[in-house]
């Protein structure tokens, strides 16, 4: 059943998983699995308190792009007696950059504090002269998510059928921090952040030392992310109003999307992200962490 949310939420950066890019010729149609982790109760989220800031490179050209801040706050609960756990993140272009590459990116996701399930996302994107803003409201009882997509003064509303256990991408991270990773395995979720599903792929590819300007060595375990990009399918007829993870319709099929490495240590510090465009690579390195 939905909960009536306040729509006063609103923080954080789209450093995740909402890269462009190109669509395939042809569609296909999948079957979603179904997932065994609704409400499962998950005890006492361990980053409340954890900043994290990356510098932005282009690789090919070694120039510092942008800046992006990740920040998770701690518990706090609305009038209505819905508690959340707020993450946000930022990410600006920066000095001569933004006079040809002007981003002001601002990403947040609300998770339940005992499940750690994204109840609310919001994406607000403003990159050159494309500005847009995505409210999300995430409803895992009837596996949908409701959307308000902001752009150029219309407003459209639309409700998405999503697999089981669907989180925002920014959750997705952290989510993957808590997870024992083994070497050799590849590990799959969805994330929705307001316009397409995506099937994340985490592959398990080995260790390396990873240098940082401000911290020195990190040892870190190392992943390829893969994305496959889709929308679901409402099912129809007989199985309507029915709970199961809806067919998805491919339309961009699985491709590498970036490389990632994490510390192994408690925390699984993020320490790097290479992430590949329509523009070449970036590389994210950690520049600072903190903890409240």
């Amino acid at each position: 059943m939905r909960t009536k949310l306040l729509t006063i939420f609103a923080l954080a950066a789209a450093i995740g998983l909402s890269g462009c890019a190109s669509t395939s010729n042809q569609n296909s149609m999948v079957e979603s699995p179904q997932s065994s982790l609704r409400h499962q109760k998950r005890g006492v989220f361990p980053f409340q308190g954890e900043t994290i800031t990356f510098d932005a490179r282009h690789v090919a050209t070694k120039a510092t792009v942008a800046e992006a801040i990740v920040q998770v706050g701690h518990e706090s609960t609305l009038e209505d007696g819905t508690r959340y756990i707020p993450i946000v993140g930022t990410a600006a272009s920066k000095s001569i950059v933004r006079l040809f590459a002007r981003i002001d990116d601002r990403t947040e996701a609300y998770l339940d504090p005992d499940t750690w399930e994204t109840i609310y996302g919001y994406k607000h994107l403003n990159e050159n002269d494309r500005d847009r803003e995505y409210y999300v409201w995430f409803w895992p009882d009837d596996q949908i998510a409701s959307v308000e997509r902001h752009s150029n003064g219309n407003v459209v509303k639309r409700d998405y059928p999503l697999p089981n256990d669907t989180m925002d991408s920014v959750a997705w991270v952290y989510h993957v921090r808590t997870l024992n990773l083994e070497q050799g395995k590849t590990y799959v979720n969805y994330t929705f952040d307001g316009w397409t599903i995506n099937r994340v792929e985490l592959r398990v590819v080995g260790e390396e030392d990873v240098w940082t300007p401000n911290n020195g060595f990190f040892h870190c375990q190392k992943y390829e992310i893969w994305r496959e990009r889709s929308d679901g399918i409402a099912p129809r007829g007989a199985l309507s109003g029915v709970f199961i993870d809806p067919a998805r319709k491919v339309h961009v099929e699985s491709y590498h999307l970036a490389d990632a490495w994490l510390a192994m240590d408690d925390a699984k510090t993020p320490v790097r992200l290479v992430v590949s465009t329509g523009i070449g690579e970036f590389d994210l390195l950690l520049t600072s962490v903190t903890k409240e």
